[in-house]
């Protein structure tokens, strides 16, 4: 098992410390984190920073995430791209994210079908030439009502259309259409390419802005471990199937980013010994 955590992540914890990139990088570092999960643009916008700072504390890029357009257009120039930036600097895994139907193309069976079809012959390329650049594409239940792979049966379709493609379990995301994590994770087990370690809460948390679930009910950021889902036996199920590598910390929104990195690691890296922890 490897731990990583998002970059904004540490970017909110120097803004809402005060403390430097280099000096949120360095405890991250003595958290027992080695990677970090990044947003293609971000990384290129900011490429000599970024890599500057990794390379200054022996880390390394976990998985870039980039969000596409492929429901409404097939530009396959930029997923090239991104893989091909991916293969230049040796990080192995990448997270496309296809695109979005609006509200009328969810309600019209032939616009909906159009726009699937369209997603998954974008990614089927995609994930051909990701393989040919030994770079793994991964593709995760994005929590939000435009995306078709927002839940298990969406996210269960892509798999089984896109030759090639793999999960990143999102433990926390399946919480937005109302679903159980732990309930719907053996549908994924063999076929997990990544794992975003999200933890969630109902318990209000002041100054933070919730999101909704499909039923109205508002989740707040958690540390992992520490809020409602089965992360526990989420993560032991998952390295017992034979996964072992990155675990992403992932909590966007918490207003205390550096505390609760601390405690989301300090949870994961109880895994690291004997693969399970005790309640």
């Amino acid at each position: 098992m490897k731990i990583s955590v998002f970059y904004d992540h540490i970017r909110e914890a120097a803004e809402q410390s005060g403390q430097s990139m280099d000096e949120v990088f360095q405890k991250a570092v003595s958290f027992g984190i080695k990677g970090i999960e990044i947003e293609d643009k971000v990384l290129m916008e900011e490429e000599e920073k970024i890599f500057k700072l990794l390379q200054d504390h022996d880390m390394e890029v976990s998985c870039i995430y980039g969000f596409f357009d492929y429901s409404h257009g097939n530009d396959l120039q930029r997923g090239f791209d991104l893989i091909d930036f991916a293969e230049d600097h040796s990080i192995k895994k990448i997270m496309i994210i296809p695109g979005f139907l609006t509200d009328k193309e969810w309600k019209i069976s032939f616009l909906r079908n159009r726009c699937v079809k369209k997603m998954i012959t974008s990614l089927n390329i995609l994930s051909k030439y990701a393989k040919d650049n030994r770079i793994q594409m991964v593709l995760e239940d994005f929590d939000d009502a435009p995306a078709y792979y927002k839940d298990a049966a969406g996210l269960k379709f892509f798999l089984a259309h896109v030759d090639g493609l793999k999960c990143a379990f999102d433990t926390g995301n399946f919480l937005y259409s109302e679903e159980d994590s732990f309930e719907v994770l053996p549908e994924f087990l063999g076929k997990i390419g990544h794992v975003h370690c999200k933890d969630r809460t109902f318990e209000v948390k002041k100054g933070e802005t919730p999101k909704a679930t499909v039923k109205g009910r508002e989740m707040y950021s958690s540390p992992v471990g520490s809020g409602c889902i089965q992360m526990k036996e989420i993560v032991e199920k998952i390295l017992a199937s034979g996964y072992d590598d990155y675990f992403a910390i992932e909590h966007f929104g918490s207003c205390q980013q550096l505390q609760d990195i601390e405690t989301s690691a300090a949870w994961l890296n109880q895994f690291k010994t004997g693969g399970c922890i005790d309640d």
